[in-house]
C-alpha cells in the first residue's frame, strides 16, 4: 500500500482563477479543485490522492470503498475548494485537515476527536454514539452483559481521554455517522435469486468453544449451533457454512468470496466487534436476503430490509419460513439491492456528504 500511494506524494493541484474584477466591476466566482487526503494508520502524515487514479491500485479493502465514496464527490461537486480527508486516526492532527471535511474510520470507541472545532464537517465510520441502554437491554443476556461491558470500557476511554484533552465543550462542527461499507468483494453483477444453487451462506472466523468477553465471539457461536441445527431441520435446501481460522489469508479470497456470495439466496451476518458488519452491506450488493442479529440506531439503518433474529436460536424456523416462500425471497433481494442503490451505495453516501457540508468560507467566495 505504501508504494501505492507514494506516488502521490507532493502532489499540488493546478488552481483555476481569474482577475479580480476593477472596483464596480461584474463579480466573479472563484473556482478550486477539491483536494483529497488519505491518512492510513501506518502512516505519519496524510498522502494526497486522486481518487480516480488511486482507485485501481487499491488493495481489496475497505479503502475502495470510501475512495469511490471520494470520487464520487469530486463528480458531483466539482470546483469547490473543498478538502477531504480520510483518516484512521481519532486524536493526530495534520494542517491539511484545517477546515477540511473528515471522514473517520477506525474509532469503535465513539471517541470525539479533540480538533472538532478546527474542520468543516466530520462524518464518522460505524456512528457518533453507542447504542441506546434500553436496546442494549433487549439483547438475549448472555450478549448484552459483554456490550454494556465493552461500552463502560470505551466510557473509561472517554475519561480518560478528558483528562489528557479537556472537555469537548460545545460541539458546533456538523458531524454525521457513515456505514462501514464493503471489504472483501469485488465489483460483480449478480445472477437473479432464483438463479442461485446455494439457499443459505455464511464464510467467517471460526469462533471456537472457548470462553469469551467479546459479544462478537458468544453470537458467532450461538450463529453456528443454530447453523447446524438448521442443516439438520431444513435437509432438503442447501445450507453452506465456510469456516475459517483466525488469519485471513487462510480463507476465502475476494474473487471466491464475491462468487460465493453471488450464488447465495439468503447471508447470515452476525455481528461484528462492534454491532455493525461489513457482511450485511456485502449481502445487500449483492442481492441477498440478509439475516441479521438486531442493528443499531443509525440512519442508514431506518430502512434496511434485513430479516431480524432476536436470539440465534431462532434462525431454523426463520430459513423454513424464507424459503418456502420464494415469492418473498425475490422482493426481499429486491428491496436489498434497492437499499444499496439508494442509501449505501457510494454515490448514494456522497449525495448525503454534499448535502450536509457547509460550502461557503474562505475556499470559495464571491469576489
Amino acid at each position: 500500500m505504501r508504494n501505492v500511494l507514494s506516488a502521490y506524494r507532493g502532489v499540488e493541484p493546478e488552481v483555476a482563477t481569474t482577475t479580480l474584477p476593477a472596483q464596480g466591476g461584474p463579480a466573479y466566482t472563484v473556482k478550486m479543485p477539491n483536494r483529497f487526503f488519505l491518512w492510513l494508520s501506518e502512516y505519519p502524515s496524510p498522502v494526497e490522492i486522486v481518487p480516480k487514479d488511486c482507485l485501481p491500485q487499491l488493495p481489496i479493502t475497505d479503502y475502495r470503498y470510501f475512495v469511490r465514496i471520494m470520487q464520487y464527490l469530486d463528480e458531483l461537486l466539482p470546483d469547490e475548494g473543498l478538502t477531504f480527508v480520510l483518516t484512521w486516526h481519532v486524536d493526530d492532527f495534520h494542517e491539511v485537515m484545517e477546515d477540511a471535511v473528515i471522514l473517520q474510520h477506525g474509532d469503535e470507541q465513539y471517541q470525539i476527536p479533540w480538533y472538532h472545532g478546527r474542520v468543516r464537517a466530520m462524518f464518522k465510520v460505524s456512528g457518533l454514539r453507542p447504542n441506546p441502554v434500553r436496546e442494549t437491554l433487549r439483547l438475549p443476556p448472555s450478549i448484552a452483559w459483554r456490550c454494556l461491558l465493552r461500552d463502560a470500557r470505551n466510557s473509561l476511554t472517554r475519561f480518560r481521554r478528558m483528562l489528557k484533552y479537556g472537555r469537548p465543550g460545545k460541539i458546533s462542527t456538523p458531524m454525521y455517522e457513515l456505514p462501514l461499507g464493503y471489504f472483501a468483494l469485488l465489483d460483480f453483477d449478480p445472477p437473479p435469486i432464483e438463479q442461485r444453487t446455494v439457499d443459505v451462506f455464511f464464510a467467517g472466523v471460526l469462533a471456537g468453544r472457548g470462553w469469551s468477553v467479546r459479544a462478537s465471539v458468544a453470537a458467532r457461536q450461538q450463529m453456528g449451533a443454530a447453523l447446524a441445527a438448521a442443516k439438520k431441520a431444513l435437509p432438503e435446501y442447501r445450507v453452506e457454512a465456510l469456516w475459517r481460522p483466525r488469519k485471513y489469508d487462510q480463507g476465502l479470497g475476494p474473487v471466491a468470496y464475491t462468487q460465493a456470495l453471488a450464488n447465495a439466496k439468503i447471508a447470515l451476518a452476525p455481528r461484528g466487534n462492534i454491532e455493525e458488519t461489513y457482511r450485511l452491506l456485502e449481502a445487500a450488493k449483492l442481492g441477498c436476503v440478509m439475516v441479521s442479529e438486531p442493528l443499531p440506531s443509525r440512519w442508514y439503518f431506518q430502512n434496511c430490509p434485513a430479516i431480524i433474529v432476536r436470539k440465534w436460536s431462532e434462525l431454523p424456523g426463520v430459513l423454513r419460513s424464507l424459503l418456502d416462500d420464494p415469492p418473498k425471497l425475490k422482493e426481499l433481494s429486491r428491496r436489498g439491492l434497492a437499499w444499496w442503490d439508494s442509501t449505501i451505495s457510494e454515490k448514494a453516501i456522497a449525495e448525503f456528504i454534499i448535502q450536509r457540508v457547509p460550502q461557503t468560507s474562505h475556499l470559495r467566495q464571491r469576489v
